[in-house]
C-alpha cells in the first residue's frame, strides 16, 4: 500500500465525509505544481479551490510575509488592531470605492456580515425587530453554506436544512424586469455575483448590472456584489465589478484575498461603513495578523507584477486555444480574465473529463450545468499553462470528440 493510499484510508476514519474527497493526498506545492505524498507531480489549474488563485502554492513573498509575522505576533483579538489588518484593508479599499472592511475567515461569513449590514441599513441603522428584511438573489447563484447565506442560495443546497431565513427570493439571472417585479416595501437588498462561478461561469452583462444599480437606487434597496470567487485580479481587473462601471453598496471577498490563508472580508461603501457598530457582529479570528499579512503580500504582488493585466492576457490565450481546437463536445467557452468555463454537451460528463485529466496529471474542477472550470494561479508559467491546456484538449479530442 502506497503512502497516498494509507493516508486516504486513515482520513476516512477520522474526517467527516461531507466533501466527497478524491483519493488524493497532497504533500507539497510550488506555484502551479502540486505533488502528492507518493511524489507524483500535477499541474494545478484550481489551487486551493480558489484560495491559491493569485500566486499558487508557496509563493516566496507570501511565505516570507507569513514567516516574519509568525515570529512577531500570532494573534491579538479584535479589541486591538495591528499593522497587517490596516495594510490589507487599505489595499482593498484603494482599488474599490473606499469604505471600510470587516474581516472574517470565509466567503460565507462575509455574506453573513453583508446580510446583517443590509437589514440594519434598510431599518435606518436601528436594531429593531421589524422592518425590511427580504433579499433577492438569482437562480444558479452560490453565496455559501451557513444558514443565512444558504437562505439566498438555490433550494438544491437547502434540502434537509429547512426552514431557511425568511424573505429569500430568487429570480432569473439577467432579468431586470423580474427583479423589478420582486422588489416590494419589505425588500432590503439584492445579492448578485457579476459572474456566477459555481453556477456555471455565467457572465452578467454590463447593461444588466448597470440597470440593477439604477433600479436599486430608485427603490431604495442595497446592492451587494459577491466577489468571493472573482477577486482580486482573477477577471483581469482588481474586482469583477470594475468591468461594469458601478459602485455596489457592499462587496464580499474570500478565497484568494488571503493569499492561501483563511481571510475573507465584507467591504461597506462609505455611506454604510458605520452601520455595523459595536456589538452588532464579530469574528474572533477575523483579520488574524498572520492571515492579514499573507493577504497584504498577495495584494502587493498583484500590483508589483501587474497580475490584473496578466490574467486578462493569459485568459484570452486560453480561450483562443480552446476555441481554435474546435472541440465538438464543447458547446460554449466563456469567462473573464483567467477564469474560464467550458460547457460540454450532454454526451460528455464534466466530472469524467475532470477525472481523466487528473489521471494525465492535470487538476481541474467542474461547475453546474456540465461546465469544466479553469482557474490556475495568475503567476503560472506560460509553458506550464500551455502544457495543461494541451492535456485538456487532447483528452477532449481523443476520448470525447
Amino acid at each position: 500500500m502506497g503512502k497516498q493510499e494509507q493516508l486516504v484510508a486513515a482520513s476516512k476514519k477520522v474526517l467527516i465525509e461531507n466533501y466527497g474527497r478524491l483519493d488524493f493526498a497532497a504533500a507539497r506545492g510550488k506555484n502551479a505544481r502540486l505533488w502528492n505524498v507518493d511524489g507524483e507531480e500535477f499541474i494545478d489549474f484550481f489551487p486551493g479551490f480558489g484560495a491559491g488563485g493569485i500566486a499558487g502554492h508557496c509563493h516566496p513573498r507570501i511565505v516570507e510575509a507569513i514567516t516574519i509575522q509568525a515570529e512577531t505576533l500570532l494573534s491579538h483579538g479584535n479589541l486591538f488592531t495591528s499593522a497587517p489588518q490596516v495594510d490589507l484593508a487599505e489595499r482593498i479599499t484603494a482599488h474599490g470605492f473606499g469604505g471600510k472592511v470587516f474581516y472574517c475567515q470565509s466567503g460565507a461569513e462575509a455574506n453573513e456580515a453583508a446580510l446583517k449590514l443590509v437589514r440594519l441599513a434598510a431599518r435606518g441603522g436601528e436594531r429593531k425587530a421589524d422592518g425590511p428584511y427580504k433579499i433577492i438573489s438569482f437562480h444558479n447563484c452560490f453565496h455559501g453554506r451557513t444558514m443565512g447565506a444558504l437562505s439566498i442560495t438555490p433550494p438544491s443546497f437547502q434540502t434537509g436544512f429547512e426552514p431557511m431565513l425568511p424573505g429569500g427570493q430568487q429570480v432569473d439571472f439577467g432579468d431586470l424586469a423580474a427583479v423589478q417585479s420582486a422588489i416590494d416595501e419589505q425588500t432590503a437588498g439584492v445579492f448578485i455575483e457579476a459572474i456566477q462561478v459555481e453556477g456555471g461561469l455565467n457572465v452578467g452583462s454590463v447593461a444588466f448590472l448597470q440597470g440593477l444599480r439604477k433600479l436599486c437606487d430608485e427603490r431604495g434597496v442595497l446592492l451587494v456584489v459577491d466577489e468571493v470567487w472573482t477577486s482580486p485580479a482573477r477577471t483581469g481587473k482588481m474586482f469583477a465589478i470594475n468591468h461594469y462601471g458601478i459602485e455596489p453598496d457592499a462587496i464580499t471577498l474570500g478565497k484568494a484575498i488571503g493569499g492561501g490563508l483563511p481571510v475573507a472580508a465584507m467591504v461597506a461603501h462609505p455611506k454604510w461603513a458605520d452601520v455595523l457598530g459595536p456589538g452588532t457582529h464579530g469574528s474572533t479570528m477575523g483579520g488574524n495578523p498572520i492571515c492579514a499579512a499573507a493577504g497584504a503580500a498577495a495584494m502587493t504582488l498583484i500590483e508589483d507584477e501587474n497580475l490584473c493585466q496578466r490574467a486578462a492576457t493569459l485568459g484570452e490565450t486560453v480561450r483562443t486555444r480552446l476555441n481554435d481546437a474546435e472541440l465538438s463536445c464543447v458547446t460554449d467557452t466563456r469567462g473573464r480574465g483567467l477564469l474560464v468555463g467550458m460547457e460540454l454537451d450532454e454526451s460528455v460528463a464534466a466530472r469524467d473529463v475532470m477525472m481523466t485529466c487528473m489521471d494525465r496529471g492535470l487538476i481541474l474542477c467542474i461547475a453546474k450545468n456540465n461546465v469544466v472550470r479553469i482557474a490556475p494561479p495568475l503567476t503560472i508559467e506560460e509553458d506550464l499553462l500551455a502544457r495543461g491546456v494541451d492535456i485538456l484538449i487532447d483528452v477532449l479530442k481523443q476520448q470525447y470528440s
